[in-house]
């Protein structure tokens, strides 16, 4: 399943990137890294989307304490959305 999620942040983009680049393993274990794309939407919002996610996998992620902790001071919530490809016009 393809994921797209808007981040609402605590800290500035530039800090929360960093802290989301080097993540990149861990999500590497929920997802195709090699796909992921991010960027800024504004000064406090960025935008995630993930390809290939093993929903369960990511659910355990998000819910880890370990995982909380090392984003309280920069995410206030996510707000995740599912993506379905649109098939070509015939």
């Amino acid at each position: 399943m393809d994921i797209h999620i808007i981040v609402k942040l605590k800290s500035s983009y530039e800090a929360w990137h960093k802290l989301f680049v080097d993540d990149a393993d861990n999500r590497s274990k929920i997802c195709d890294e090699s796909k992921t794309l991010v960027g800024k939407a504004n000064d406090a919002t960025a935008l995630v989307t993930l390809f290939d996610v093993d929903m369960p996998a990511m659910g355990a992620m998000m819910e880890d304490p370990d995982f909380q902790k090392l984003i309280e001071d920069y995410v206030i919530e996510h707000i995740p959305f599912t993506i379905t490809p649109l098939a070509p016009p015939e």
